[in-house]
């Protein structure tokens, strides 16, 4: 039976770690939104605010569901590639400690004893491979490997900044977007926020696409970028992507994006917060 958590009355967010009350608890996690805010209207009770961190450093942001089981949302600075997408097998990606409620502030992969001695507490609180193996599924990042070098590339590969994603949606349209904000959008740039997240397919299993009644896959991917121009002004655009037939990815404004995840979601919903943002 898929069970409902209440994020507020557990007590992994009153530790001082990386599940945090307020991404601006922990300043690098703060630097990777625009203007130090975080988006506005799609945090509720089932979501934990997660700083993701590996081997003591923090990297991006991830607003995660833990009904869904996948994120709402990841938040990064775009940078520039210059390493190889890491050869890391996804039966050990890695998993998040303090969702399962045990206080230990790095991501960890599944094969440590940490996670193998635990694994109830993980499975109950995120998705791990075994919920994606023969899903025909693939496991889709929201912060994708491609925008990023080294370390921060390998922090990527958690099951908590991935969702269902089809395959025809993931290696197609939604690749050649990521390869749009590298090669075309980040040049241009002093500096470039990305957010990107999903439109869930329902709340319960008895909505929507449900992997294995666990995990819910996603109806759309969306995306969208704020570049500090050369001259200082500020270029925002956003895209949505079906992630069925025809596998489209549609270019928005970030304000009609907003409008479409407002009726979704139920509340206002603003991506860019802050004085200087300009749709």
């Amino acid at each position: 039976m898929q069970q409902t958590i209440d994020i507020h009355s557990s007590p992994v967010l009153k530790a001082k770690g990386e599940v945090v009350e307020k991404f601006t608890e922990i300043p690098a996690c703060g630097r990777s939104f625009h203007l130090g805010e975080e988006p506005r209207g799609l945090n509720s009770s089932t979501t934990a605010r997660i700083c993701q961190r590996l081997r003591g450093v923090h990297f991006y942001a991830t607003l995660y569901d833990q009904n869904g089981r996948i994120p709402i949302y990841s938040a990064y600075i775009l940078e520039e590639s210059t390493t190889s997408r890491p050869d890391i097998s996804s039966s050990n990606w890695y998993l998040e400690p303090m969702l399962a409620g045990i206080e230990k502030p790095d991501m960890q992969q599944a094969s440590t004893s940490l996670v193998q001695n635990n694994l109830e507490q993980f499975e109950e609180s995120q998705a791990v491979n075994n919920d994606y193996r023969n899903s025909g599924f693939s496991r889709g990042h929201l912060n994708p490997s491609q925008h990023h070098s080294s370390e921060a590339q390998i922090a990527t590969f958690t099951f908590t900044n991935m969702a269902p994603q089809e395959s025809t949606l993931n290696s197609g349209s939604w690749n050649q977007y990521e390869s749009f904000l590298r090669s075309s959008i980040l040049p241009s740039c002093s500096e470039a926020y990305v957010v990107t997240g999903i439109i869930p397919s329902g709340t319960t299993p008895e909505e929507g696409v449900w992997i294995r009644g666990r995990v819910n896959v996603p109806s759309f991917f969306w995306s969208a970028f704020s570049c500090q121009l050369k001259n200082g002004e500020w270029h925002m655009e956003a895209r949505l992507g079906r992630n069925a037939r025809p596998y489209d990815v549609q270019t928005k404004t970030v304000s009609e994006l907003e409008e479409m995840l407002a009726a979704k979601f139920g509340e206002n919903v603003t991506i860019f917060p802050g004085e200087n943002s300009s749709k």
